[in-house]
């Protein structure tokens, strides 16, 4: 419709009737044409004639958000033209919601500090300007439109139309003359509050050069990831004297770590420890092949039940090459977490029996149940049953650390990635190949700022990269990131070049981070007035609109 605000993407055409008029007179008509408007339109004889106003989706302090003020947000900004599901994913809905709460909460300190706007005022504005002000929610992305929405009702020779003016805001917002300018008064409040808090902020010529620096340096390496994981199937099953002196070396971890998770071993219902032995044959296997593995299962099931220790069978015969290496240990297990018929073969048997051959999708099973345990577990053996994992973990930490710490020494000692690799290609045929396997890999050019290995949080290797004396390729030791071991070889460093920081880089590296800096600002203080609202029990918001984002 004619007036309506054009979706983000697009440039916005800008008809500002000042610019069209030229000489004395002329501005003079401006201002006599902008009184009229305002009073024309600024009082509150249209009031409440807007659909939709009168159930509200959030009260803020003393005041009201209605259904009517959000469709009216939506619409100026156009929301509502795209596809639900994109509406949905961009959370759309919830960012005008948050912008309206945000207005009433920047408007209200506004006036406390003393600000003031009379809706005369704001539509003089209106016409003058030629904008509509809109606020969204703190985080919503700077593509979407916001701030100063310009909007044209003009006619063919450039002159403001008073018609298409309050046809747009009747029926294209749905909103009286009286609730716009209203809303515009609070939106400009609230820009004045973002202007005054945004105003406090300053950046320093230290900081503008450390943000030039963390632009402007860049590096690339090789690298090699060493995950603990991938050496569980070299894990020997741990002896009982040594899970004893681990616990004692260890008695303030284990204590902490039991008192982060005792919900897990109180209230419990009924779980089953068990081992277990696979014989492999999927769904897809062939009838010979099925039929073989069951009869090796059998065979197996008869040796346990002849007096052959389980656990010894399952590491040497069992093809669960994960549970294999503990004695087919597969844990405590609560009802569900289990194939069906498994389950049931599972919670059926007495502590020590040994089960018939059980058919899951993933082949045959033989299942012996060590415990069963249900309530309160006692806190000892909840402690050891940490411990043991704990135990398991830093006995894989060990060895990826080991690993890593051989493949550095052979790398920085020959100074060639051929003799790394061959080192991995031979550490793979010893234990096998998954997507876990250590592998040399290489990184394009980045920054301080920036995620050189997609999937780990990389800070640490990025203090490590940058902090390489010159000269140096290599760290002294594996880096540790998160759970894994890193080692890398300096490929390329470009180091800032103080020559290049002219005045005019300074400037706009100020200007940026100024920007940045002001907008953190901001979002940080209208945080704090949501909390305060929060705390003084001022907010209460209802659920948003479903249909369109709007009904």
């Amino acid at each position: 419709m004619p007036g309506s605000p054009l979706w983000f993407g697009l440039f916005y055409r800008h008809f500002a009737m000042v610019d069209k008029l030229k000489g004395f007179f002329l501005v003079l008509l401006v201002v006599l044409l902008s009184a009229v408007f305002a009073l024309q339109f600024g009082g509150g004889q249209a009031e409440g004639c807007a659909a939709g106003g009168g159930s509200y989706l959030a009260r803020v302090y003393d005041q009201t958000l209605s259904r009517g003020d959000f469709e009216a947000a939506y619409s100026v900004a156009n929301f509502g033209r795209l596809p639900e599901e994109t509406q949905r994913s961009m959370r759309l809905p919830q960012l005008v919601l948050d912008g309206l709460i945000d207005r009433a909460l920047l408007a209200r300190e506004a006036r406390k500090v003393g600000f003031d706007i009379s809706t005369d005022e704001v539509m003089a504005r209106f016409v003058n300007e030629g904008v509509i002000l809109l606020s969204l929610g703190t985080g919503a992305p700077p593509m979407l439109p916001q701030g100063e929405i310009p909007v044209s009702f003009t006619d063919k020779d450039g002159a403001f139309n008073k018609e298409l003016a309050e046809r747009y805001i009747q029926n294209g917002l749905r909103r009286s003359v009286g609730e716009f300018a209203e809303a515009q008064a609070d939106e400009r409040l609230a820009a004045k509050m973002r202007e005054l808090v945004a105003s406090s902020i300053t950046v320093s010529d230290g900081e503008v050069w450390d943000d030039y620096v963390r632009e402007n340096d860049t590096a690339a390496i090789q690298y090699v990831r060493f995950t603990p994981a991938y050496y569980a199937k070299q894990k020997p099953e741990s002896s009982q004297a040594a899970l004893d002196a681990w616990i004692a070396d260890n008695e303030a971890r284990l204590t902490a770590e039991y008192e982060s998770n005792k919900h897990r071993y109180t209230n419990l219902e009924k779980q089953v420890r068990a081992r277990h032995i696979l014989v492999k044959a999927g769904s897809y296997a062939a009838e010979e092949e099925q039929a073989a593995a069951k009869a090796k299962a059998e065979s197996l099931r008869k040796r346990a039940t002849d007096g052959e220790d389980f656990a010894k069978l399952a590491r040497k015969e069992s093809d669960d090459q994960i549970t294999a290496k503990s004695g087919g240990d597969i844990g405590f297990l609560k009802k569900g977490t289990m194939p069906e018929s498994f389950d049931e073969a599972l919670f059926a048997l007495e502590v020590g029996e040994i089960s018939e051959v059980i058919e899951t999708p993933y082949g045959f099973h033989v299942i012996q149940v060590q415990a069963v345990r249900e309530g309160d577990v006692p806190v000892d053996e909840a402690k050891r049953e940490i411990a043991e994992g704990l135990y398991a973990a830093d006995w894989l930490d060990a060895r990826a650390r080991e690993s890593a710490d051989e493949a550095l020494a052979a790398w920085r000692q020959s100074g060639d990635e051929g003799v790394v690799q061959q080192k991995l290609a031979a550490s793979a045929k010893r234990i096998g190949e998954s997507a876990l396997t250590p592998a040399l890999e290489e990184t394009g050019e980045f920054g301080r700022a920036d995620t050189p290995i997609p999937g780990l949080s990389t800070s640490a290797l990025l203090d490590s990269v940058f902090a390489l004396p010159e000269g140096e390729t290599f760290p002294d030791a594996p880096v540790k990131i998160g759970r894994e071991w890193v080692i890398f070889r300096l490929v390329n460093r470009t180091r800032p070049d103080g020559e290049a920081f002219t005045e005019a880089v300074e400037a706009s590296t100020r200007d940026l981070l100024e920007t940045l800096k002001r907008k953190e600002a901001v979002d940080l203080y209208i945080q704090r007035l949501r909390a305060q609202a929060v705390e003084e029990k001022a907010l209460r918001v209802n659920p948003l609109p479903t249909q369109d984002g709007r009904s």
